[in-house]
């Protein structure tokens, strides 16, 4: 039933023009861009939970091989329609995506995507299993705020507000998903709060880096 809610999800407009910048967060041109991740000619980088795609078609654009994976066929749909063979696209889940593929890619990121909702004792491991040594895994989402860190129900809504059935999604502080990303065998790993522009009034955006 869950699976239903993310096709609905899905039904979402993609935006009228695709992304002139990589966005690490939910607002236009702020924040750091693809110089977190390795991309470029014969880089290979992957993206969990890549929505309908305009991130993952900037990271093509570089002349790496963009590979993308996502729980709901309409977005997959919409990512193949607006930017065709530029980008590689799955309909998948992304730990049973990365349960197949071992020392692969150079880089594997997730924006507001899998990452947050997928339990990590399940989702770190296959992550840096399927990362070459050296390659870089970097997400982002909402840090928490006012509840204690851990999984927790969120409720969900689709086009027209519609409520869907509520989500699991797995917020940690900063420190915690360092220790996390370190037991499941990253040599190096940084989180940080990014504030919000000024003229929002938001708890801003966590950002965490690793490296295999």
């Amino acid at each position: 039933m869950i699976d239903e809610s993310w096709e609905k999800f899905g039904g979402f407009p993609a935006a009228e023009e695709p992304w002139g910048r990589f966005a690490w967060t939910q607002y236009s041109a702020h924040g750091p861009g693809l110089e977190l991740i390795h991309t470029g000619p014969g880089k290979r980088v992957l993206d969990l939970g890549m929505g309908k795609g305009d991130n993952l078609a900037l990271v093509a654009r570089t002349g790496a091989a963009a590979v993308g994976v996502d729980i709901s066929a309409p977005q997959v749909e919409a990512a193949r329609e607006r930017f065709g063979d530029l980008i590689e696209v799955h309909h998948a889940r992304a730990e049973e995506y990365l349960a197949e593929h071992e020392a692969e890619f150079d880089s594997v990121y997730s924006v507001f995507g899998a990452v947050w909702f997928t339990d990590p004792a399940v989702l770190l491991p296959l992550v840096h299993r399927a990362l070459k040594p050296g390659g870089r895994f970097v997400f982002s989402h909402l840090p928490p705020s006012g509840e204690c860190p851990g999984p927790h129900e969120y409720d969900m809504y689709g086009p027209d507000n519609k409520e869907l059935l509520p989500i699991t999604r797995w917020c940690y502080r900063p420190y915690m998903w360092e220790k996390k990303l370190l037991n499941a065998g990253f040599t190096t790993a940084t989180g940080r709060r990014l504030p919000c522009p000024k003229d929002k009034q938001t708890i801003g955006t966590l950002i965490v880096e690793a490296t295999a």
